[in-house]
């Protein structure tokens, strides 16, 4: 009775990940998501902690760096949005921090759209199946039966659910870490299952 009533859980919880999902999507991080992009170039080598800074002062939150060149004297920040004052703004820092005579002009700022959860998804896919068509195998040899595949697949689809619905439901950004957060998931889910396999056929 009682799993009965967890598995019905679940499944209002899957259904209602769906259902957000198809209404408003998930929410990515600024990372993948839609913004705008300000490249720039100095004839010193740039220290991202010291762009870090600039940005902080400037967009004072939402924003991330990187370095785009071997060199490290070029440079990037991605923002949600940005003004001609601070454009204005970010042009006065740079110089007084490098030296440099950079204009607002200067900055290339490029609009650029959200990446597809399914274009970050699918590279993982082909594998996903491989590794658990092997381990199914492995289970079928070692246990001889369908019935600790079956559990371990359930297992897997009830980790991966939750973890889904911290997307979904709580609205967790999609981010970098989301498909190692996924993967490690999923292998500790294995290691789990297959332990007390392990105890189970000692006994």
């Amino acid at each position: 009775m009682k799993k009965k009533i967890i598995y019905g859980l679940l499944a209002i919880v899957l259904l209602v990940d769906i259902i957000i999902t198809a209404v408003v999507g998930l929410r990515v991080s600024l990372y993948y998501g839609e913004g705008y992009t300000i490249s720039f170039s100095e004839k010193s080598t740039i220290e991202k902690a010291d762009i870090e800074q600039i940005a902080k002062d400037v967009f004072e939150k939402d924003y991330l760096v990187q370095n785009v060149e071997f060199y490290n004297d070029s440079a990037l920040i991605k923002v949600k949005n940005v003004s001609d004052e601070q454009l204005s703004n970010l042009a006065t820092k740079l110089n007084e921090k490098y030296s440099s005579t950079i204009e607002s002009s200067d900055l290339k700022v490029e609009h650029v759209q959200n990446v597809k959860i399914r274009s970050i998804v699918e590279p993982y896919v082909l594998p996903l199946i491989i590794a658990t068509l092997l381990i199914l195998a492995f289970y079928a040899v070692r246990y001889r039966g369908s019935k600790q595949m079956l559990g371990l697949l359930k297992y897997l689809v009830i980790a991966e659910a939750l973890l889904y619905s911290a997307y979904a439901i709580c609205r967790v950004p999609v981010n970098t870490m989301s498909m190692p957060v996924a993967f490690t998931l999923y292998g500790l889910v294995i290691l789990v299952y297959t332990f007390v396999g392990e105890l189970k056929k000692s006994k």
